[in-house]
């Protein structure tokens, strides 16, 4: 069965953030530097998972699998969430600690993704910047600015004169949405880990990726 954006669209219902700025569909489509002309035809071409990609694909899962506790750590809401329990802290340095380890393993996360060739690392590494990218002005107040290239750069300053519920404010919403992001990256590069293990072809990795992390068909 040809997997659809409609069906795409549906799984991104399913977690509760949509992810609408690029279908996997349409990035595939639009990527100019695939000639194939389906997700499913491009998903198919047959490359070899190479011991230098293992290597970055290793530290890949790491990396995303460390940004996605970090996130969770800042996404967290309620009376017992992290940073709710340091509104009342005259002490907030645990909640600039926690910010500046999550924009270090985000741009660790993101430097090794860029490191990969594959449609699934491309498609992530722009779903990863949009992560950030949709919500630029809330973390801006705080002193988290993007440049060009997707990196994430903290004014220490600035975020030092932020409150606890100014950087509740302004970075939870984005550490939800990342921690979505950083759960298919490090998910994906440990599927193409086993794969090369394994000694199956790339396609077997996405697409078994692909089958256990989203339910496209029901």
């Amino acid at each position: 069965m040809r997997i659809t954006t409609q069906m795409l669209n549906e799984t991104a219902k399913k977690t509760g953030i949509p992810i609408n700025q690029t279908s996997l569909l349409d990035y595939v489509n639009n990527d100019s530097s695939s000639s194939q002309n389906t997700l499913l035809d491009a998903l198919n071409k047959k490359d070899k998972v190479s011991s230098a990609s293992v290597s970055n694909y290793k530290k890949l899962e790491k990396a995303a699998s460390a940004l996605k506790e970090k996130a969770d750590k800042l996404a967290e809401t309620g009376e017992k969430s992290f940073l709710e329990k340091l509104k009342d802290s005259d002490d907030p340095k645990e909640a600039y600690a926690a910010v500046e380890d999550f924009v270090d393993t985000y741009n660790s996360t993101l430097s090794s993704l860029k490191k990969q060739t594959g449609v699934l690392d491309k498609y992530y590494c722009e779903q990863l910047k949009d992560a950030a990218g949709e919500f630029s002005e809330e973390l801006a107040k705080i002193g988290i600015t993007i440049g060009n290239d997707g990196m994430l750069s903290v004014d220490k300053e600035k975020l030092q004169a932020a409150s606890v519920e100014d950087i509740q404010n302004a970075i939870t919403k984005a550490a939800f949405r990342t921690s979505f992001v950083a759960d298919r990256i490090a998910g994906n590069a440990q599927a193409n880990v086993e794969s090369a293990s394994s000694q199956y072809d790339q396609t077997g990795s996405v697409m078994s990726q692909l089958a256990s992390r989203y339910d496209f068909w029901g």
